[in-house]
């Protein structure tokens, strides 16, 4: 149980089957989502998605491509009782997802986008960048404007290089779309930095006024 939302986790998944890191950034969507329209993006198995359905939002849909997360995310839904007219998960591609939304002017009041680690090693870093410049540029064209979007980077040669935010205002240039940033977060207070071993600081998490 997480901030009141019953997860069943599969042992065999990364991090345990459940990213604990993010537990303070999903609450505080929770407080974001009352009346909202939300895309949950690589939802895995719907902690972001569920949070907002719990906070109020009117209609969530999470994106994932693995069908064994959204086993779990669907089981989700049942273990928390919520209305699965107002919670979905569908099994599709994020990019071609974002790509068929735009092209149906499809716009969400709220979106979150929390890819894999797109950068495991310093070496892809450049290459992970445009991964993440052309991922979170789909992304700010489904958020309407003046709506929210939560963007984030597990890898930690993007977080450390202090390269996310730069790549974020390149998407939106791409995007052609201005962004504010609203708030900075990292890992949950029980991830804690060491500074003899700042290689622990990976995880980067923006939240976005799109305009």
């Amino acid at each position: 149980m997480e901030n009141g939302i019953v997860y069943l986790v599969s042992m065999e998944g990364q991090k345990t089957g459940f990213y604990a890191d993010q537990r303070e950034s999903r609450h505080f969507i929770s407080t974001l989502s009352k009346d909202q329209r939300v895309l949950d993006l690589c939802c895995y198995s719907g902690g972001f998605a569920l949070s907002a359905a719990k906070g109020g939002a009117t209609n969530v849909t999470g994106i994932d491509s693995s069908g064994s997360a959204l086993d779990l995310a669907n089981e989700n839904i049942l273990l928390n009782k919520l209305d699965a007219e107002r919670i979905s998960f569908l099994k599709e591609d994020a990019t071609a997802f974002m790509k068929g939304a735009i092209s149906r002017n499809e716009l969400w009041d709220l979106v979150i986008l929390d890819p894999p680690k797109l950068a495991p090693r310093k070496k892809v870093l450049q290459s992970a960048s445009g991964m993440y410049r052309s991922l979170n540029a789909l992304a700010m064209q489904v958020v309407k404007p003046g709506g929210l979007l939560m963007t984030c980077s597990c890898s930690g040669a993007m977080t450390q290089s202090g390269l996310f935010l730069k790549t974020i205002q390149g998407a939106a240039s791409m995007a052609g779309r201005k962004v504010t940033v609203l708030r900075q977060a990292g890992a949950a207070c029980d991830h804690p930095i060491d500074p003899s071993y700042p290689e622990g600081q990976y995880l980067s998490n923006y939240l976005l006024r799109v305009m």
